[in-house]
Order: structure tokens, then sequence, then C-alpha cells
């Protein structure tokens, strides 16, 4: 049964949808990442009939359909689990939070066991009723290498490849661990975390805690250092694969059909749904030449994250995706821009090279930071920002006027 609506701020998901200012959100997670084309036209369909015909991709690989009602919300869980898209029960699909190298199991360069764990730790992650008392935000991670590498994927627990085997990795600690075994320790340091009640998950000192709670504290390493580099996901791919990546924004139900179609014209009939935002279709050789696509991997749209802003938000100042789009151009190489409606940053918590703030009479800009840090200036207009872009990367100061200029 899906339960009552969230208060806004809380995570949405299938069961949980959350009110934004252009109604009810709510996230359909692909079971292993991975969509049939009958199951895509069933997303499509579902976000005509019950939201505003809008989806988007997020960085967890979940589609979010939006302006859906209370009751279109439940009729849309409903749904999803009839096309077997998702758990009829609330706390199942809470659970099976996993999210994936979007190429598991059609990279040769990738570890070949890796589709095996996944499906354990789906079974297990399936049958653990007894594993409560976890955030809605929970996921747990499984990266498998080769040309997607691993410390890409961020999650709460990471099952992460590595020359000598696999590691599973939480918080700051790493446990080496073979490949049967990795299911029942990830389902047992998961009951751990859902122990260690009041401390925030994403504290690097709890994955010690929870391995001590298993007494494997002992048998850990220093965990192995993330990358921020993702690698492009537009264009040709290992595997007989290819992708597309979506600009900042949602798509319209009417592209996810024709996207749909081409997976079945030259392709498999299957695509994947990845954490950056794009679509892998599997065994195709050519990139849909659909309008609304990225499939060209210089293309500076894929170096830009940007929230719904004010079509969707009442917390946002400003159209954040039509301000991305027309900084685009402008970005310079290999830089990331960050543009939010508000200090929260929910398209991207992470730093980015460039990160722009919406406030009621500009932006607000922190370089090298976060949503949520103190902008180094502020007011400032798209004409100015375009100007900063194109002096990128040189230093910046801030003269006493308050308005930033190279140095």
């Amino acid at each position: 049964m899906t339960t009552a609506p969230s208060v806004r701020g809380w995570c949405p998901g299938l069961h949980t949808p959350m009110e934004a200012a252009d109604g009810w959100l709510v996230r359909v997670r692909p079971p292993l990442g991975r969509l049939s084309a009958t199951q895509a036209h069933t997303i499509a369909r579902a976000a005509r009939t019950h939201g505003n015909g809008l989806i988007e991709l997020t960085s967890r690989g979940n589609l979010q359909l939006r302006g859906l009602t209370p009751d279109s919300a439940r009729a849309f869980a409903r749904d999803m689990a009839d096309a077997g898209l998702a758990s009829p029960d609330a706390a199942t699909e809470a659970r099976r939070g996993l999210l994936l190298s979007p190429l598991a199991g059609i990279d040769p360069d990738a570890a070949p066991d890796a589709p095996a764990i996944i499906h354990a730790l789906d079974a297990a992650l399936a049958g653990a009723d007894t594993l409560r008392g976890l955030p809605a935000k929970f996921v747990i991670a499984v990266e498998c290498g080769g040309y997607v590498p691993a410390g890409m994927l961020r999650a709460d627990i990471v099952v992460r490849t590595q020359e000598t085997g696999w590691l599973v990795v939480c918080g700051a600690r790493a446990l080496p661990c073979p490949a049967a075994a990795i299911a029942p320790t990830v389902l047992a340091l998961a009951h751990a975390l859902a122990a260690c009640s009041g401390r925030p998950l994403r504290d690097p000192a709890l994955g010690a805690r929870a391995f001590a709670r298993l007494g494997q504290l002992e048998a850990t390493r220093a965990a192995p250092p993330t990358t921020a580099h993702a690698p492009c996901l537009a264009g040709p791919l290992p595997g007989h694969a290819t992708g597309a990546a979506l600009p900042p924004g949602p798509m319209e139900a009417d592209l996810l059909d024709a996207v749909a179609q081409w997976s079945v014209q030259a392709g498999n009939g299957h695509m994947r749904i990845t954490p950056q935002r794009a679509i892998v279709f599997e065994d195709c050789a050519t990139a849909p030449p659909l309008p609304g696509l990225i499939t060209h991997a210089d293309d500076p749209r894929l170096r830009i994250s940007a929230c719904i802003g004010t079509r969707g938000c009442g917390c946002a100042a400003r159209d954040v995706i039509a301000d991305a789009a027309l900084l685009a151009p402008d970005l310079p190489a290999r830089a990331t821009l960050h543009v939010s409606g508000c200090p929260k940053g929910c398209a991207h918590p992470t730093p980015a090279d460039i990160t722009l703030v919406a406030q009621p009479d500009g932006y607000g800009l922190c370089p090298h930071g976060r949503a949520a840090d103190t902008p180094v200036d502020n007011g400032l207009s798209l004409a100015q920002i375009q100007h900063i872009l194109r002096g990128w990367p040189r230093n910046l100061t801030t003269p006493r006027n308050g308005r930033t200029q190279p140095a």
C-alpha cells in the first residue's frame, strides 16, 4: 500500500511521493538499472496519464515523474508493480536500493562475475524482512571496473572490484571479500548500519563502527580513494553498446517513447538508465538521432548539472535550466558547471569547478565549491557570468565594488 505523501524535502520514492511546486514527485527504480522497450513505453504512458508528462533522470539512475496528485501517485505505483518495475510492498521496494555500474555484464574489461554478485545482492535485499530503520536515501553500489572505473559511485555501502578481487567499502574502511560472500556480508553490514541509529550514514567514521559490530574491523583496510572524473557515456561504448545523454532538465514522455522504439529498431530492445543521466542502448551500434539527446562526447552540456528551477520548485529563484543552456557555449573545456536554483544543491551535492546559486537579483558564485558554500560574489548577471567563464581558469578577485573579475 502506498503511504501518505511525505513532507516537502523528503527523498521521493515510488511509495513515498513528495510535494513540489508543480505537483507530487515519484521515482521508479528500474530493476537492476535495466528497462525493456515495453517497460519504457509503460513509464511514458504513466507519465502522461498520472503526471504532467515530464520525466527526469536522477543521479541514482532513477526516473522521476512530475506533476502527480496523491491519488494519481498511488495509481502510478500500482501500474509500476503490474509492469514488473517495482515491488507492491513499500518496505521491500525501499530496501532494494542498488546503484550499478552501467556497463556491468556487457563491458569485456569489467569484472566478469559482477552480474552474479548483483543478482545475489538483489535477492538478498528483497528477502531481508528484518532490515528496517535505514533512511530513504540509503543505497548500495556495485562497481565492476572497465570503461567506467571503480571509484565513481557514491553510496552508503560500495562493492568495488580491484585487481586482487572484491572490496566491501563502508565509510573510511574496506573489507576484502570473496564474491560468494559479498551478499551476506553486505546484508550484515546494512543491519549494522541500521543499528547505528542517530548517526548520519555518510559519516566516514561510521564504517569502522559497523565493521566492528560484525567482528571484522581488524580485517579491514583504509578505503581506496574515489574519483570525480566520469567517462563519457554519449556515443559508442564497449560491449557493442551506444549511449545518449540528456541535457540539464527533464524530458518529455514522447522522447522516452521514441528512445524505447529506437532500442527495438537498432538494438536488442533493452536499455540501461545510468547515474550520469544517460541511457545506454544494448547491442546497438548507433545513437538515436533524436532531438533532445546528446550523442557527441564534446558537447559542453555533458559537464553541466542543473535542478528543475522555477519550472517545478518553489525554493528556486530562477529558471536555471534556461540559464544553463545559455551558458553552455562559454563553458571552458574540461570545466564542470552546476547551476542551482537554491543553496540546497539537489542536482549536484558535490563540488563543481564553477557553482552558481540563483538569487533574486542574479547568481552567487562559488568557485570549486558546492551550492551550500558562501559565494565569493553575489548578484551576478548572466552577461557577467559569461565574461567569467570566458576568462576561466584564471584566478578570481573580488574588487571593492563586489563584482568578481578575472585577475
